[in-house]
C-alpha cells in the first residue's frame, strides 16, 4: 500500500512539473529590436547553434522563442546580416 501511495506521489509531482514547463514555453508577441543573420562562412563558433537570431531587450534571442506569425504582421524589425 505505501509503495502505491509514494508512486501516485512521484506521478503527480511529475506532472505538475511538466504543466508547468508548458505555461514557460509561451511564444512572445513583442517586437525584437533587431534580427541578426549570420552568413559568416565555417563552422559555427562554439556555443552557437544558430545562424538566425533576434536582439530583444538587450538580449541574444532564439527564434523559437517567438510567434514567428505575429511578429511578421505586427513587427517592423531591423535586419543586419554578418559577414
Amino acid at each position: 500500500m505505501n509503495k502505491i501511495i509514494y508512486l501516485f506521489i512521484a506521478v503527480t509531482a511529475f506532472a505538475s512539473c511538466k504543466t508547468n514547463k508548458l505555461k514557460d514555453q509561451a511564444l512572445i508577441q513583442d517586437c525584437p529590436e533587431e534580427k541578426i543573420v549570420n552568413k559568416i562562412p565555417g563552422p559555427p563558433v562554439k556555443g552557437e547553434t544558430e545562424k538566425i537570431y533576434y536582439i530583444y531587450q538587450g538580449k541574444r534571442i532564439s527564434p523559437k522563442q517567438f510567434d514567428q506569425e505575429w511578429l511578421k504582421n505586427n513587427c517592423d524589425i531591423k535586419e543586419t546580416v554578418v559577414y
